[in-house]
């Protein structure tokens, strides 16, 4: 009998060795799949915004030196309408227009021949 129990202890250590175990090893990371897309979108969001700032910035730029550039040219045009102001005022002063008709078209101050019109 001692052989029968002998038997059996063999039959179950060839039923408990089955085949090797595999271990498969996981890689544990510290985002899920969900938190990669969310901080992905997020990224792409902050750079196509700060593009369209960056842009906002170099395009209002360039508005401002336009603007700069046309005031400078409404000034240098201020200043020949000041000039030509002046200019119309010193030639239109009635002794030298006096004084160049006399010198120039020789022509005479007569009080008499003047005649006062009232409007």
């Amino acid at each position: 009998m001692s052989n029968l129990a002998h038997q059996v202890q063999r039959n179950t250590e060839s039923v408990q060795n089955p085949q090797p175990k595999t271990h498969v090893k996981r890689k544990l990371s510290r985002f899920t799949k969900g938190e990669k897309v969310l901080w992905s979108i997020a990224g792409i969001l902050m750079l196509v915004t700060s593009i369209f700032i960056i842009s906002n910035y170099a395009e209002m730029y360039t508005v401002n030196k336009d603007i700069q550039v046309i005031e400078q040219k409404i000034d240098q045009q201020n200043k020949k309408v000041n000039d030509l102001t002046l200019e119309k005022s010193e030639l239109s002063e009635p002794l030298r227009i006096m004084n160049y008709a006399e010198d120039k078209l020789g022509m005479k101050f007569d009080d008499k021949n003047v005649k006062v019109v009232n409007n």
